[in-house]
């Protein structure tokens, strides 16, 4: 949500005294309830002040490990002059009110800048409520009073008041329509490495996960589903399972058709026991037949046949700047090409993925770690066939997500089964389950051809073949580079397994040839790669029209592509900048090694760029990376602890990908199952990580997945400047290397 003028807080006395602030918009003020005795709102409030000054904030976005639920408190703290030691951290359920407030879902690294807006205004607010209390206590003008550590004091003396002192008369002042926000230079808080608020939880065992749930009377479930994508049902002999300690029922989980296309819940067996592991061994004594269906004999070879017929029958483009086939076909130009392949990738969470749900009969709770809990209630709520009104979805925080835990599946799973049973009921899906049912990245095939003229790149041309029908992330009018002339084609391809959002979504796919592209042209006309990415940003960017109709009010596409890739241009410009003068790229030479350079965008927001050194060597790969440094144009930094460890944590995820990654398919079937064929890296395959942030007073913008996408082509880029071998395709093995 971005914060106008007209937002305003709403204020209210707790019953033990204090102060609590909500926030809201007229347009739904009248959704608020209190209820007598005049306790806390029941509508999305943030903030609370008891009378000993403890400051509670609740966190509605969901924490998978990035510290939203201590970087959110820490904006608010910054503009409230509180005393950090005296915030204390609550999980806030599931409300639908909240939607339209804030941002209902958690992804796309958009958390903080989401905030960053409503978060100031709530503490600004609060602020100037407490500062006029004691200004009235005191009789003092409200300008000679300043907020710190907690307290209110009064310029030029030593008086202050504690928030908790203030709290009962805050509540009552008029709520201040315009509030000024502090200066960055001023920050005690914002830009600080402060630790987790939940870490000391987590430590002892006290995280709030959903695979910790424990309900009275509960029993726990796991689900024997169709291997094949879309498969059926037949039938199945429980007869052995039921024997099993512990078992309880079995039951055929149908195809339970989502609210939305996008989320597929396969056909199954669900083994009812008093453990998790009862219901885990029920499950291997099953015996059961299967329809496999249309995708019984779809295997690898068959999609790449599948890519490849589609690659030649691309239409229009999708987007068009010049005439790249008037050019190509005029004397004094040549073309290169190149193909470049991104396979399916698994998401590989720790925390295996779980539900828990309680159906009441005429209502339903449902307990996970979600990304998206309004696609939770849509979808439970046709699944019990009960209104959305009567779904509570108590929000757990994550092992892990990555974009999985957007997907609702196994809330529909948990609901169903606790329909049938009437009591409370845990799934857990095994770690095999996890891999094989996973919600895929989409298989991609890049087809690059570049025109170049003397040492010059004059045009290119890209056709992008996907196993997903959109392409965001992937247009080439998204990026900031520019080329005379421009054609890219899109063509969608069915697929055969589940797909969805990977750390990432859709960028890394489109990353990987670009930025690998770039480094083939740049050795064409003999140019250092990244002075040929100044060169492309140099030039100003050129408006295009695009033959898209615009409706009375609507603004002109091509303005909006124009101001979008202007944006990127400026802030790829000042991540070469800083490069440039901190001697970043230049460091990386050295005799001997290799060096690898990639950059992209995540959605138009945050650029990030790598630099990895690489050395010959006789390991396993072949190869060494013995450092990756990373440099990112993303805002101001809120938490740098956050900063680094999510840059980190991403540059981990992507090598693990490059190294490890792909799903195989055969006979319909993904063929990886766990960590000994769906490997993750080890701690000693991890390179020495330098992070640098550019300086920056915009808005803060998302780190949670800008790290992964330029990760992949800066480390091919890193081989063939290494070995002179030109790999194209994902994952890299040793034998790619040293063939």
């Amino acid at each position: 949500m971005r914060t106008t003028r007209r937002d305003f807080l709403k204020v209210t006395t707790l019953a033990g005294g204090g102060l609590m602030l909500t926030m809201t918009v007229p347009v739904v003020a009248k959704m608020l309830q209190e209820d007598k005795e005049g306790s806390r709102v029941d509508f999305n409030h943030f903030l609370s002040i008891d009378r000993d000054g403890n400051i509670v904030f609740q966190l509605t976005a969901h924490e998978m490990g990035q510290g939203s639920g201590t970087g959110l408190p820490m904006i608010l703290a910054e503009e409230l002059g509180a005393d950090w030691s005296k915030i204390r951290l609550e999980r806030a359920d599931y409300d639908k009110k909240y939607d339209g407030l804030i941002r209902p879902t958690t992804g796309g690294s958009g958390t903080i800048s989401w905030y960053w807006d409503p978060m100031r205004k709530m503490g600004a607010t609060a602020r100037e409520m407490l500062k006029k209390a004691a200004s009235q206590q005191w009789a003092v003008p409200v300008e000679q009073l300043s907020t710190k550590n907690g307290f209110v004091l009064e310029a030029g003396t030593e008086r202050k008041l504690s928030f908790g002192e203030l709290a009962d008369e805050a509540a009552k002042v008029e709520v201040p329509e315009e509030v000024t926000f502090k200066k960055s230079e001023d920050y005690t808080l914002v830009g600080k490495p402060i630790q987790n608020l939940i870490t000391e939880a987590i430590a002892v065992g006290k995280g709030n996960y959903g695979i910790n749930v424990d309900l009275p009377e509960m029993l726990y479930a796991s689900i024997e589903k169709c291997p094949v994508y879309k498969g059926k049902l037949l039938s199945f002999d429980d007869t052995e399972a039921l024997e099993v300690q512990g078992v309880l029922e079995v039951m055929a989980i149908p195809a339970l058709q989502p609210a939305e296309d996008m989320t597929h819940v396969q056909e199954g067996v669900a083994i009812i026991a008093t453990s998790t592991w009862a219901a885990f061994k029920g499950r291997k004594a099953l015996k059961i037949d299967w329809d496999l269906g249309e995708n019984r004999n779809n295997d690898n070879q068959k999609l790449e046949e599948i890519i490849e017929s589609a690659g030649e029958r691309f239409e229009e483009p999708a987007y068009r700047a010049g005439d790249y086939q008037k050019l190509k076909a005029e004397e004094g130009y040549r073309e290169i090409e190149a193909t470049y392949e991104n396979p399916h990738q698994a998401h590989a969470l720790m925390e295996p993925m779980n539900a828990t749900a309680h159906y009441n009969g005429d209502s339903c709770e449902i307990w996970v770690g979600t990304q998206n809990a309004s696609k939770v209630v849509l979808n439970v709520a046709k699944a019990v066939d009960i209104p959305e009104d009567k779904i509570a979805v108590h929000v757990q925080n994550s092992g892990g997500s990555f974009g999985r835990r957007y997907y609702p599946d196994t809330s529909i799973e948990a609901a169903y089964i606790s329909k049938q049973l009437k009591k409370p009921v845990k799934l857990t899906w095994t770690r095999e389950d996890g891999i094989r049912h996973d919600y895929f990245h989409p298989y991609q095939q890049s087809k690059f051809n570049g025109l170049i003229n003397e040492d010059r790149v004059v045009g290119m041309q890209v056709k992008l073949i996907k196993t997903q029908d959109y392409v965001s992330g992937d247009q080439l009018w998204e990026h900031p580079y520019d080329f005379e002339h421009l054609e890219a084609f899109f063509n969608p391809v069915d697929g055969f397994v589940h797909q969805g959002a990977w750390r990432s979504v859709q960028v890394h796919s489109g990353s990987l040839g670009k930025e690998c592209f770039i480094d083939e042209l740049a050795l064409e006309i003999n140019k250092d790669p990244v002075e040929l990415r100044n060169d492309l940003l140099s030039k100003e960017i050129e408006y295009v029209a695009f033959d898209r109709p615009t409706r009375p009010g609507q603004r002109d596409f091509g303005d909006i592509v124009l101001e979008h890739r202007r944006t990127l241009r400026t802030r790829n410009r000042s991540v070469l900048k800083f490069i440039e003068a901190e001697g970043l790229w230049n460091r990386a030479k050295v005799v001997g090694a290799g060096r690898g350079f990639a950059m992209d965008d995540f959605f138009g927001e945050t650029v990030c760029a790598h630099i990895v050194e690489m050395e010959k060597d006789d390991s396993d790969w072949g190869v060494k990376i013995k450092k990756i440094t990373s440099v990112l144009d993303c805002g101001i930094v809120v938490n740098p602890h956050f900063g680094r460890g999510q840059v980190e944590g991403s540059i981990i995820y992507a090598l693990s990908a490059l190294k490890y990654g792909g799903i195989d398919i055969k006979n319909g079937r993904v063929v990886q199952s766990n960590f000994h064929n769906n490997k993750l890296l080890r701690i000693d395959e991890v390179p020495e990580i330098e992070v640098h942030f550019v300086p920056s007073e915009e808005p803060p913008r998302g780190l949670g997945e800008p790290a992964t996408p330029p990760l992949a082509p800066a480390v091919l880029n890193a081989i063939f400047d290494t070995t002179r071998k030109r790999i194209r395709k994902l994952p890299v093995t040793r034998e790619d290397i040293l063939a």
